[in-house]
């Protein structure tokens, strides 16, 4: 009779490397790919009225204290203003919360770093106020979902609050100041309730039919190639990003009928609209794009969103704007730099996203619009345009920059540079070539602090229990 060998034990898989998130992300960074992603044009919709509304905001709010001969308060009421960057395409219930939710913060910033700069507190302190503040900006924008630009103005905000050498009697003017444009912000962007209450719903509708127009393509010439007859086109597979796009489309639209069924003013225009993203479902049923799993959407305040979303995905990014913004922070105030803030505004305006491929093409754009707006910014720094002529000027790279900015980051850097520093010389008049120098190295350094975040920080993870290797037998 043949003996038995015992079976051999199995031998455990060894244990993912602690490194292996790291080297993986290295490698995406290191991609080729990004310089010709960080060139290519998005399209984007429905941006004029989002321009003009942001650029009237910001009219109105550098002309009252010019008008009230206070010139120098101009740049705080403009960061107050620029409140109206969020909630761009929200219904207006939703929109009129947030508008508030955000003007406030940007109030209270100003305020708090006024105080900061007031006291005298020490480098090291404002660094890591500001840091700290970008982390919870970006926490509060993930969790309420603000959309862009994120926490970068809270930032701006930030930087411009400890600009200066204030005395305790400039607090007040610069929080009224603030405060003014947060409310003109909030003026100009709920008007259009006025007039046509049911435009974001109609806007994400259309946006919602677009979208499975591009999976119908996708499916017409996915059939083309293969050979079917088009009525056999719904046989071809969309793309999965096609077909993803679209229901997501059609979910923020039922997003939006709920918060417009919630009020009376857009409530009648809501069962039609229903009935037309019905259909668009149903086009997308037979063209074989499935389902995602959701509930109905029911409105809820902006708390109840928070609250809903305290369990995703939103400590890595928050820790990563943290600890990069600490480190360009510091890095900026140890090399000398002039707005240490601005570094971590780079690279919080870097960390909008979550993939070593976004941080790279956004640092990209960034990194070169900046460098190549501060040169443009130079000459109109040191022309005589005077208080009027400056406002003029802001106003007007402000709109174009809304108009653009969805399409291309790194273009819009071009205008977005030379309108931060005109704003900035507003309240605070300053040699040109330094000013821009400064705003240059500043975002140049937060860039690349911010790609090495996404890099070098990743969530700690622990090993399965079926990769935990048991006692040997």
């Amino acid at each position: 009779m043949p003996l038995l060998t015992p079976a051999p034990a199995p031998v455990p898989s060894p244990a993912p490397s602690a490194l292996a998130p790291v080297r993986s992300a290295a490698r995406d960074a290191l991609d080729p790919a990004h310089l010709r992603a960080a060139l290519r044009v998005s399209p984007a919709d429905a941006t004029l009225a989002a321009a003009l509304r942001c650029g009237a905001a910001v009219a109105l709010a550098i002309a009252v204290p010019g008008l009230l001969g206070r010139p120098d308060l101009a740049a705080f009421a403009s960061l107050g203003a620029l409140t109206s960057l969020y909630g761009r395409y929200d219904p207006y219930r939703r929109r009129a919360a947030l508008l508030a939710t955000v003007g406030v913060l940007m109030t209270g910033t100003i305020t708090a770093f006024t105080v900061l700069a007031v006291v005298g507190a020490p480098t090291l302190a404002t660094t890591v106020a500001v840091a700290v503040l970008a982390a919870g900006a970006t926490a509060f924008c993930l969790l309420v979902r603000t959309g862009p630009p994120g926490a970068t103005i809270v930032v701006f905000a930030a930087g411009a609050g400890l600009a200066g050498s204030p005395s305790l009697a400039d607090l007040g003017p610069r929080v009224l100041a603030g405060a003014l444009g947060a409310l003109l912000a909030w003026l100009v962007c709920m008007a259009g309730a006025l007039v046509r209450p049911t435009a974001p719903a109609r806007l994400a509708v259309r946006r919602a039919a677009d979208a499975a127009a591009v999976v119908a393509r996708e499916a017409s010439r996915g059939a083309d190639a293969a050979g079917l007859r088009p009525t056999d086109a719904a046989l071809a597979v969309p793309t999965p990003h096609g077909a993803h796009a679209a229901r997501a489309a059609v979910g923020r639209a039922r997003e939006v009928l709920a918060d417009d069924a919630s009020w009376r003013v857009p409530r009648d225009a809501v069962p039609a609209l229903s009935r037309e993203l019905d259909e668009i479902e149903r086009a997308l049923d037979a063209l074989g794009v499935p389902r995602e799993d959701a509930a109905a959407p029911v409105r809820a305040s902006l708390t109840a969103q928070a609250r809903s979303r305290v369990r995703g995905p939103w400590r890595l990014a928050t820790a990563r704007v943290g600890v990069a913004g600490l480190v360009a922070g510091g890095l900026a105030a140890v090399a000398g730099l002039g707005h240490a803030a601005w570094a971590t505004m780079g690279s919080t305006a870097v960390l909008q996203g979550e993939s070593a491929r976004h941080a790279v093409v956004r640092a990209i754009q960034r990194g070169a619009g900046t460098v190549t707006g501060a040169l443009l910014a130079w000459p109109l720094l040191a022309a005589p345009l005077g208080f009027w002529g400056t406002a003029a000027v802001v106003v007007v790279l402000q709109t174009v920059t809304e108009t653009i900015v969805g399409r291309h980051y790194g273009l819009a850097m071009l205008t977005i540079t030379p309108m931060a520093l005109l704003m900035t010389s507003l309240a605070h008049p300053a040699d040109p070539a330094g000013l821009a120098l400064d705003r240059a190295l500043d975002t140049v350094l937060g860039a690349v602090v911010g790609v090495l975040a996404v890099v070098l920080v990743h969530p700690r993870t622990r090993p399965r229990t079926s990769e935990i290797p048991g006692p040997p037998r």
